[in-house]
């Protein structure tokens, strides 16, 4: 029998991608192109401080003639980070996004950066899971 995803772990996207703040915004979204990703964490010292969407980018550089080659990635970060534990609730995990009105959110194991999750790994989550309670439903006879 299949697992359905039930908490944030079951459906984060590892490992995390991570960029120091003083990279330049070409190079992130090169490296964000390359790597077929939506976001970049940012990080200080080694330490998550920031997240950068492709949103972000669009609003913060391209709409505002910026040179994407001269705006370092952690003068248009959002910041500060808003993360959750794998452990939590694919619902929870939604409702904190809704709140935060964000899209995408850092996912920690204790003090560790262990995946992303974003909206679309959520939603998808639970459409696998409401398949599944109807999938027994389905196979009845009447």
């Amino acid at each position: 029998m299949m697992n359905f995803p039930s908490n944030v772990g079951d459906a984060m996207s590892s490992p995390v991608i991570t960029v120091d703040g003083e990279t330049s915004v070409r190079d992130s979204a090169t490296t964000m192109t390359e790597k077929g990703i939506g976001s970049l964490i940012v990080l200080r010292d080694g330490k998550p401080v920031g997240i950068v969407t492709k949103r972000d980018m669009i609003r913060r550089v391209v709409s505002k003639c910026k040179d994407p080659c001269a705006t370092k990635i952690g003068e248009i970060m959002t910041s500060p980070i808003i993360t959750t534990s794998k452990d939590v609730g694919i619902l929870s995990a939604m409702r904190k996004m809704r709140e935060h009105q964000i899209s995408q959110m850092l996912v920690l194991d204790g003090d560790k950066m262990a995946g992303i999750i974003s909206e679309r790994d959520l939603i998808k989550a639970v459409s696998y899971a409401s398949l599944a309670s109807f999938t027994p439903l389905m196979r009845e006879k009447k």
